[in-house]
């Protein structure tokens, strides 16, 4: 049972991989995870070995796309030019993460285009506490109409696209976790999900449990949280642990809503297990969020031997 931390909590505070392994080292994390906004350049002098890999976040390492947006949105465009690079930024991914001794890649699988300003009034109107309210529930039922109307081709390209990388990760012998997503256009939803693990081998593609975008979704009343556990628990490959409070995620474990002793006896024991935190925690509150994930069962209750 391995763990570590997402690079995502070093923005503003280490631009070397190497001196921000010192750091968390130093905090009680054994290994670490490259976030998906780790540069070529960030990992340019990086050998092998030289610090614990756990995961890899696709599309790190990144480089600037030539098309604008989010790289990881393009794995699901039906412009086939678009997918095929960004399935190029995903092998790239996979091999550096074989390199450096990674046990899996995390993916977001793209994207179902939208108007995005659904999603913004639904949250708008959550926040505004009408979550109750007639109102709310016809423009959820509008956005769930919407996407489904406009899925079938962004979906059929995504499939494409794990058809491909998982190809290369069978080869390197790297495992992906498809992870869940923090809006209702993204790919994949539960149902999603279900049918791209069937068509994969356990040992090549799995679910990346990202237990607050779960929540988030289920707050605003897309879902319920253990649907997700029931139907799909047993092909968890890695796991994002955060809290959440309402729509705010990426916070300390044991500061939100989230019951991690539960999530916990769900977690298969060769999990990949990652805090994945927000950038603005101290140090000492670190410390705190990791003795909650590790008192929950979420994290080995002993500390393996660091290297």
């Amino acid at each position: 049972m391995s763990f570590a931390i997402s690079s995502m909590w070093a923005q503003h505070r280490f631009d070397d991989l190497r001196s921000l392994m010192q750091a968390i080292r130093a905090l009680g994390f054994p290994s670490l995870e490259i976030s998906r906004i780790v540069t070529l350049e960030q990992v340019a002098d990086l050998q092998p070995g030289d610090i614990p890999i756990q995961s890899v976040h696709y599309p790190a390492p990144a480089s600037p796309s030539p098309y604008g947006g989010p790289i990881d949105a393009l794995l699901a465009s039906p412009d086939g030019e678009k997918r095929r690079w960004a399935v190029a930024q995903g092998e790239r991914c996979l091999r550096f993460a074989a390199e450096m001794g990674a046990q899996a890649v995390c993916i977001h699988l793209g994207t179902v285009e939208m108007p995005p300003h659904l999603e913004k009034a639904l949250e708008q109107r959550f926040l505004g506490r009408q979550a109750n309210s007639p109102i709310y529930a016809k423009l959820r039922d509008r956005i769930i109409a919407e996407r489904a109307r406009r899925q079938p081709r962004y979906f059929e390209a995504a499939r494409r696209s794990l058809d491909e990388l998982a190809e290369m990760a069978h080869r390197l012998g790297v495992r992906i976790g498809l992870e869940s997503r923090r809006h209702y256009r993204e790919i994949p939803l539960l149902e999603e999900l279900v049918i791209l693990l069937q068509e994969h081998d356990p040992q090549v593609v799995g679910f990346w449990y990202d237990v607050g975008h779960v929540q988030v979704l289920a707050n605003l009343g897309f879902h319920r949280h253990q649907d997700w556990l029931d139907a799909v628990a047993h092909r968890i490959v890695g796991v994002h642990l955060h809290d959440v409070i309402g729509l705010h995620d990426h916070l300390l474990p044991g500061l939100g809503e989230l019951d991690f002793a539960h999530i916990a006896r769900y977690l298969p024991a060769a999990a990949v297990r990652t805090l994945e935190l927000d950038w603005y925690y101290e140090e000492e509150e670190l410390r705190a969020g990791l003795a909650h994930a590790r008192a929950t069962g979420c994290i080995p209750a002993q500390e393996p031997s660091i290297p």
